[in-house]
């Protein structure tokens, strides 16, 4: 039970997921600035996408060069189970909002990117908790204050992303030990 409570977790692709953030931060706010009546421009934001995935998590020397080590099974395990939510969530929310109220639809994508985030916890550490919070923050609070320019939260999912990736790319070799609880029966420390 000892070896359960002080299991060791490393965050070894950290940096490639700050690079990641960084491009998509950048990203959806060229995209806000080009969006027009669309918002946020989907063809960009689409090729865009496609593109950076690519180049940033398909091709093994990025990784590679980037990363500190390999996920655990675990870690893919959950990566890939929060990219096919979001998948789901985003699909959901073109399906069932449709596209007659363009604001209520990317807010309501915002909101589901943030929900994706929280898996990322496992493999990223509690700065994709924090990410995963504020993304869905700016989103709700997209969804009641109507009266700002939408633009206003598009740029700030952009610039959480930003922010966040690059603290995510200067960061050193982690891991981080969970402390046992001190009040766990039986343990003596």
């Amino acid at each position: 039970m000892l070896n359960f409570i002080l299991q060791e977790r490393e965050y070894n692709t950290q940096r490639t997921c700050g690079v990641w953030l960084v491009y998509i931060g950048a990203l959806i706010i060229l995209s806000a600035l080009t969006g027009g009546e669309l918002l946020i421009q989907p063809f960009l934001l689409g090729f865009g996408y496609f593109a950076g995935f690519v180049l940033i998590l398909g091709l093994p020397f990025v990784n590679r060069k980037l990363a500190y080590g390999k996920n655990s099974k675990f870690q893919d395990s959950i990566n890939n189970f929060s990219v096919v939510l979001n998948v789901v969530l985003c699909t959901a929310c073109g399906l069932i909002i449709g596209f007659e109220d363009l604001r209520l639809l990317w807010c309501s994508i915002f909101i589901a990117v943030g929900i994706h985030f929280f898996g990322f916890y496992f493999s990223q550490g509690k700065r994709m908790v924090l990410l995963g919070i504020l993304t869905v923050l700016n989103g709700v609070l997209g969804l009641i204050l109507i009266s700002i320019p939408f633009i206003i939260f598009a740029l700030i999912d952009g610039l959480l992303k930003l922010l966040i990736g690059v603290k995510m790319m200067s960061k050193r070799k982690e891991a981080a030990i969970q402390e046992p609880d001190k009040n766990t029966p039986g343990l003596d420390l």
